[in-house]
């Protein structure tokens, strides 16, 4: 039992760290977001007037928009996790809810492309576009990693002394 114990909370302590580290790599592509959709050329400072997009303006708007954006999908993705964890649902509803999240961000990615191939868009400057393309690729990420780390035994199927 002791030994067992141990190798069970070497592997939490294991689990904690690597959502540490990629919940760190998104803070800064949030700061990276922000710079980029912060950063359009006169054209673009000109389109984000007339369209009435002012949190996009300056940068503190536009890292808290982003910000907000990304929270709401990383609490999304956890609560989803952790229903599934808990056994509230079952794991192919969880993986069927995170993978409709995924298909959703992933129309927004084909939508932010045809967008900026043309009309007004097309001219707001490069960095405003990977800003653009930026954004629904981490919410894909995000919620392509919960898929991927959902819990393969839940619940009741867990044994007694891990529960």
């Amino acid at each position: 039992m002791g030994l067992e114990s141990v190798k069970e909370k070497s592997y939490r302590l294991f689990k904690m760290k690597r959502r540490f580290v990629f919940y760190s790599i998104f803070t800064l592509l949030i700061i990276i977001d922000s710079i980029l959709l912060s950063s359009p050329n006169l054209l673009g400072k000109i389109g984000l007037f007339i369209y009435k997009y002012s949190y996009l303006g300056t940068f503190p708007k536009t890292l808290l928009t982003v910000t907000i954006i990304v929270f709401a999908a990383i609490i999304i993705s956890e609560v989803i996790h952790g229903i599934v964890r808990n056994g509230l649902i079952k794991r192919w509803m969880g993986f069927f809810i995170l993978f409709l999240l995924i298909v959703l961000a992933t129309g927004i990615l084909i939508k932010t492309g045809f967008d900026f191939s043309k009309w007004t868009y097309a001219h707001t400057g490069q960095r405003f576009k990977y800003g653009a393309y930026l954004l629904p690729t981490m919410l894909i990420l995000i919620f392509g990693y919960q898929l991927f780390t959902l819990p393969r035994k839940v619940g009741s199927e867990l044994p007694k002394d891990t529960q």
